[in-house]
């Protein structure tokens, strides 16, 4: 093939929006001859670049789209720091079958002691995996869906966020409640929770989650869909990072 007709090549192949097999044509064109390869292992070679690049453009807008705090995945957290950390369920938990399974994911702890980087990493985890991830924290979640109120548009809030495979809910403790908050989030959960697997962290227990949102029977009824079938992580007891290190 002469330098011409890789042009046209390189053309065509962008033009079928396949950018990553056209920037690479030149260099498996190369590795073909040194390799004296066939002209199946050739295509298979270019075609395995293009998939491989898409696969890692899928997983940045899908990470991008979670919208995590900051980089918080499992390759830098310390599994050895916390000793009350059940750390062969969290392991477990990392396969993410909860997620096909749509079930709920409860962490417990004091402040600074991991929760919330738990959370953004098996939601990472997920998302390399292929599943729609959101993290939010309560505060930011509810003053989003309040404000829907305004021009009507809840229904389609919830809805959009019913297409995700999974929602982190991030510090369910104080926050600067509304009269409406509670409805709103069993509003959510309830249209969701056959679709959408949720994680929520939280620095309370669940019997002051009531007092926190400002209904306790409203709140009640979040608790129990939330509480069905749901796994478990209570590290309340735990070590905190901030004051304590993680050495």
């Amino acid at each position: 093939m002469n330098e011409n007709l890789s042009d046209q090549v390189q053309k065509k192949l962008r033009k079928l929006y396949l950018k990553d097999m056209a920037q690479y044509l030149e260099q498996a064109l190369a590795k073909a001859q040194k390799n004296q390869s066939g002209h199946l292992a050739f295509l298979a070679d270019i075609v395995d670049i293009q998939i491989r690049a898409r696969k890692r453009r899928s997983i940045e807008r899908r990470l991008k789209i979670a919208d995590f705090p900051r980089n918080m995945t499992f390759d830098n957290f310390d599994f050895n720091f916390q000793p009350s950390l059940n750390v062969e369920h969290l392991k477990d938990l990392m396969e993410l079958s909860f997620l096909d399974r749509k079930q709920p994911l409860l962490i417990f702890g004091k402040t600074g002691c991991g929760k919330t980087h738990i959370a953004a990493a098996l939601g990472n985890q997920a998302c390399q995996a292929g599943f729609k991830v959101r993290f939010f924290s309560l505060q930011r979640l509810l003053v989003m869906l309040y404000t829907s109120l305004a021009d009507e548009s809840t229904d389609e809030v919830v809805a959009s966020l019913n297409r995700f495979d999974l929602l982190i809910i991030d510090n369910v403790g104080s926050i600067r409640t509304k009269p409406e908050y509670p409805s709103l989030l069993l509003d959510l959960i309830s249209v969701c929770q056959d679709d959408t697997a949720f994680i929520a962290t939280s620095s309370i227990s669940l019997e002051d989650w009531g007092t926190v949102l400002g209904d306790p029977i409203v709140t009640h009824a979040i608790i129990d869909r939330l509480m069905h079938n749901a796994h478990i992580i209570n590290i309340r007891n735990g070590l905190s990072y901030r004051t304590e290190g993680s050495n």
